[in-house]
């Protein structure tokens, strides 16, 4: 019988996290970004549409998708700022 993860006293994460693995990107651009050693949206935040297109496997189609993704994410977390 496999085993049983329990929650007990674990809070689980509401806020956006930072890492591409739990982002809403598809995930052969996830798969793409991690081969490259690329693990965290903050980095691809910081990189240009130039430099995201010189990783091997991101084309315009990609891009669009993480600087959509990205947007998404900066405005959960502004949101969440001005709730709070």
């Amino acid at each position: 019988m496999p085993k049983q993860r329990f929650l007990l006293g674990k809070k689980v994460a509401t806020r956006p996290t930072d890492l591409v693995l739990r982002s809403s990107l598809p995930r052969w651009v996830v798969r793409v970004l991690r081969q490259s050693g690329i693990k965290r949206m903050s980095v691809i935040a910081a990189l240009s549409d130039e430099q995201l297109l010189k990783v091997p496997g991101i084309g315009r189609q990609s891009l669009k998708l993480i600087r959509d993704e990205i947007k998404r994410i900066t405005d959960l977390k502004k949101q969440g700022a001005i709730q709070h």
